[in-house]
């Protein structure tokens, strides 16, 4: 009896373990891309950007390695491209934000959210998005993402 118990016991340790690992993993994604088609574009509200400059919008958490791996990425596309778009980080880990993460239908981080001047979405990508594949995506797009410097 004490041998099935304590197989029993191990067997819901290993579940729990794997559960938590299953979990931890999906949290980050290995990418995605995708066009938002001008019928998707209602389903979720959309942002205005100030100044008449399109946006892109990163929806992150501080537990999330391939967006910590994005910070300094995004922290160098904020200063040196604030002329040619508008950055914002949003931390889905936050109370306040989580709501906003489901109206956009986030489920996996990091996801980012390219929007048009009129705050229409026009481009989304899930998972680790380097300095070089943004400002591809943006000129792809149509935007001129001359940099200052």
């Amino acid at each position: 009896m004490k041998h099935l118990s304590r197989r029993s016991t191990l067997l819901s340790i290993a579940t729990v373990i794997l559960l938590v690992g299953v979990l931890m993993f999906s949290a980050c994604s290995p990418g995605d891309k995708t066009d938002i088609k001008k019928s998707d574009t209602a389903k979720t509200a959309s942002v205005k950007p100030t100044e008449g400059l399109p946006k892109m919008v990163d929806f992150k958490s501080p537990t999330c390695p391939p967006c910590r791996a994005m910070e300094p990425i995004l922290a160098e596309l904020e200063e040196e491209y604030a002329h040619a778009f508008e950055l914002e980080l949003v931390d889905v880990s936050k109370q306040e934000n989580q709501q906003r993460a489901a109206q956009n239908a986030i489920q996996y981080i990091p996801t980012q959210i390219f929007y048009d001047a009129d705050g229409e979405k026009i481009f989304r990508h899930t998972g680790f998005y380097s300095k070089q594949d943004i400002l591809n995506k943006w000129k792809e797009l149509g935007y001129d993402v001359s940099s200052k410097k």
